[in-house]
């Protein structure tokens, strides 16, 4: 069985979730309900449970406090929040998951499923977690580092580190300075809308290139890139790159 937790101070929120569950899931049992901050982390330190569904806003300890407060954090947690720019950042930088209030059925159902299919791999929940905190108590989306998840192993990029991103089907190859290819099972997608904002240019269907990287772009349409890799620029996004690259009016 699969135990878990419900730490929301909601009641309706509770039941919503007990619900959605126990008739979804045969294989989750609730071990046990916080009401608050700190209640959840008495019980989640006596019932260990695999996976915590945490309110960020509760009364005594925020979600993020309760995090803190708990000795090696060996669950994976679904954040359930109003809408928060900063914190949902932080949240996708960190490879977690969260539910935005009012909590939709699909969404929960596709989150809980999606939690069930990354247990199959071997990745360090107590290493997710820590790296979260650490990236919501930087101050600046610019200080995050990104959590990436493989069969064998999680890392945490500092993003400048990142030559470029690579489309395999739904899984992406990343490009480290001095380090081999890193090969993930999320889509380029997901991390074009994670990293645009720091300094990246999605040049193809299949690639996501590092701005900070680029050496130049040459009248043959392809980017030449720190590593020595060649890229084309797909016709659709030339006129971008060209005016991210500061060349429009060249």
């Amino acid at each position: 069985m699969i135990k878990v937790l419900i730490a929301e101070d909601d009641l309706f929120g509770r039941e919503q979730v007990k619900s959605v569950l126990q008739k979804s899931f045969p294989q989750i049992e609730i071990v046990a309900e916080a009401v608050n901050g700190t209640e959840a982390v008495s019980l989640i330190h006596y019932h260990k449970p695999d996976l915590v569904f945490l309110d960020i806003e509760m009364p005594h300890k925020t979600g993020f406090e309760v995090l803190e407060s708990v000795n090696e954090p060996d669950f994976e947690v679904v954040f359930i929040t109003a809408f928060d720019h900063y914190a949902l950042r932080a949240i996708k930088f960190s490879a977690l998951d969260y539910l935005l209030k009012p909590l939709n059925r699909e969404e929960f159902i596709k989150a809980v499923e999606k939690f069930i299919e990354k247990q199959k791999f071997n990745y360090d929940k107590k290493s997710l977690i820590k790296n979260f905190i650490q990236n919501i108590k930087t101050g600046t989306t610019e200080n995050f580092k990104l959590a990436v998840n493989t069969t064998g192993k999680t890392y945490f990029l500092d993003p400048d580190s990142i030559i470029r991103c690579e489309a395999d089907g739904n899984y992406t190859r990343i490009y480290v300075t001095g380090s081999a290819a890193i090969f993930t099972a999320r889509t380029l997608k997901e991390f074009d809308e994670l990293l645009q904002s720091q300094g990246f240019i999605r040049v193809h269907r299949t690639h996501l290139v590092n701005k900070k990287h680029i050496r130049s772009l040459g009248n043959d349409n392809h980017v030449q890139l720190h590593d020595n890799s060649s890229l084309e620029v797909s016709r659709r996004k030339l006129a971008e790159v060209r005016m991210l690259l500061g060349l429009a009016n060249n």
